[in-house]
């Protein structure tokens, strides 16, 4: 209490302790592309964004896209189903999400905010 605490001390209530944490160079973050020889985020539009009448546009270029997942920012699927040009997300509550979109074996991630 009132004090700055050394490595591995204990107290009354509670303790401190300390880990290494190893980030390799090559770390892929969510939604990264992983097919190098196309450009997947340029092929990919959504509006408005933010969306604030409850409906999302969804644009995809040279796909045919199947299917959609939604994820909130701690990264559950909050919402899925048939892809389609229009998805209503009114029923979200506001905040930021994740766009899934899968076609084939290509994946389509864009963010988008709820308002």
């Amino acid at each position: 209490y009132n004090g700055i605490p050394t490595s591995c001390e204990s107290f009354t209530y509670g303790e401190v302790e300390d880990y290494i944490v190893v980030i390799p160079a090559s770390v892929q973050s969510f939604g990264e592309n992983t097919n190098d020889s196309d450009d997947l985020a340029a092929r990919i539009s959504i509006y408005p964004n933010p969306v604030n009448r409850g409906v999302l546009n969804v644009s995809i270029l040279e796909a045919e896209p199947t299917s959609y997942a939604i994820y909130n920012v701690v990264g559950q699927v909050v919402m899925t189903g048939a892809y389609s040009d229009t998805i209503e997300v009114s029923q979200l509550q506001n905040g930021m999400y994740i766009l899934e979109i899968e076609s084939g074996d290509e994946k389509f991630v864009e963010r988008f905010i709820k308002e």
